[in-house]
């Protein structure tokens, strides 16, 4: 015969013990997690937004008035986080303006594709060149060497940033043609 009496204080006492063990893993896993996060805080990781500066800007002046050109920008991003560059604009540009990358094909030709947003990682930078992201546009028919015209960058998490980008020409064996 089997003994069928249990005692209903030690079954409580088991249950109280492994709710016990539960909480502890629970309770030490919780402890980690925040002192791993107060450790990413004071190192200055946490909370820091991107914090977008454009240190140099020009825009190429074409030999022919009025044909396409490119506009290049350094973009400086001090802050953690990163951010995206989404749209460029200009009112001293009537038609389009794109963000656009320089591509080579198989029979060694340079043309520019249209591109999507430009990525500008946390502490990093963009430097806009005639052999990767520039910004391409219309020219205007009154530009001349030295003058001045006022671009919007549209950033994703920073917003809008005005900056003025000298006209310079377009030298041959420079590098800065588009």
């Amino acid at each position: 015969m089997k003994n069928t009496y249990r005692r209903p204080g030690l079954r409580r006492l088991r249950r109280t013990r492994e709710a016990l063990g539960t909480g502890a893993v629970a309770a030490v896993a919780s402890v980690v997690a925040l002192g791993g996060l107060a450790v990413w805080t004071a190192a200055g990781y946490a909370g820091s937004p991107a914090r977008i500066e454009v240190r140099e800007s020009r825009v190429l002046l074409p030999v022919i008035a009025g044909r396409k050109t490119n506009a290049y920008f350094r973009i400086v991003n001090t802050g953690g986080a990163p951010d995206r560059l989404r749209s460029v604009s200009s009112r001293s540009v009537v038609s389009d303006i794109e963000l656009t990358v320089h591509r080579m094909n198989t029979r060694s030709g340079a043309y520019r594709e249209r591109r999507g947003a430009v990525g500008v990682p946390a502490y990093g930078e963009v430097v806009m060149s005639p052999y990767g992201t520039a910004v391409t546009l219309p020219a205007g028919e009154t530009w001349r060497p030295g003058d001045r015209i006022a671009f919007t960058l549209d950033f994703e998490r920073t917003g809008r940033v005005t900056v003025d980008a000298v006209v310079r020409p377009v030298t041959l064996g420079s590098g800065s043609a588009p």
